[in-house]
C-alpha cells in the first residue's frame, strides 16, 4: 500500500519528459530480500542481489536473461537432516508491461531457470533444479534511459519468494 502511495505522488510530481518509445537492449541491477520455505535453511529473509540483460521489443513486451543470489544460511551440524537448499538462480523470462502514464508502468513476468541447490552435508553432491518463475511489479521512468522498480517474484519449485528494488538502463 505504501508503494502505491509513493507511486501516485511521483506520478503527479513535475512535467513528463518521456521520449517516444524505441526498442532496444537494457541492463538491470536488483537488490532485495529472499525467503524460503525449507527445513534445510533458515526461512527468515536474506539478502538477494542480481542482474539482467534484456531486449524491449515494444512498450508492452520484452524478455531478459537474469541471475539472482539467494544467500540462505543452511542448518548444519551432526544432527541436521541431510537435504538441499537454494543458493542461486538464473534463467530467461518474458515481461508484459502496461504503461499507466508516461512514467509509471505495471508489469508481469514469467520464465524458467535453473536454481543451484546446495547440500547440507559434504557427503551429498550439489545439484540444479529447473525452476519456473512468476512475478509482478511497478516501475517509474525518469526518462527514456533510466527507470527504477519494485517487484515480487516467486520461484515455484523451490518455493523462494523475492522482494526487490531495481534500476534499469535502456540503451
Amino acid at each position: 500500500m505504501r508503494l502505491l502511495i509513493i507511486a501516485a505522488a511521483l506520478a503527479v510530481a513535475g512535467p513528463s519528459i518521456a521520449a517516444p518509445f524505441e526498442p532496444g537492449v537494457y541492463l538491470g541491477a536488483t537488490a532485495g530480500r529472499a525467503s524460503v520455505s525449507s527445513k534445510y535453511a533458515d526461512n527468515s529473509s536474506d539478502i538477494s542481489l542480481g542482474g539482467s540483460i534484456g531486449y524491449q521489443y515494444t512498450p508492452n513486451f520484452g524478455f531478459d536473461v537474469y541471475t539472482r543470489s539467494l544467500s540462505f544460511d543452511p542448518f548444519r551440524g551432526l544432527f541436521t537432516e541431510a537435504g538441499y537448499y537454494p543458493e542461486r538462480t538464473y534463467g530467461v523470462a518474458v515481461q508484459g508491461t502496461v504503461p499507466l502514464n508516461d512514467r509509471f508502468s505495471l508489469y508481469g513476468r514469467a520464465g524458467v531457470g535453473r536454481t543451484s541447490m546446495q547440500a547440507t552435508r559434504s557427503d551429498l553432491p550439489d545439484r540444479d533444479e529447473t525452476d519456473p518463475m512468476v512475478g509482478v511489479g511497478v516501475s517509474y521512468a525518469f526518462n527514456r534511459h533510466w527507470s527504477i522498480g519494485a517487484d515480487f517474484s516467486y520461484l515455484t519449485k523451490t518455493e523462494v519468494s523475492l522482494y526487490s528494488f531495481s534500476a534499469r538502463f535502456n540503451f
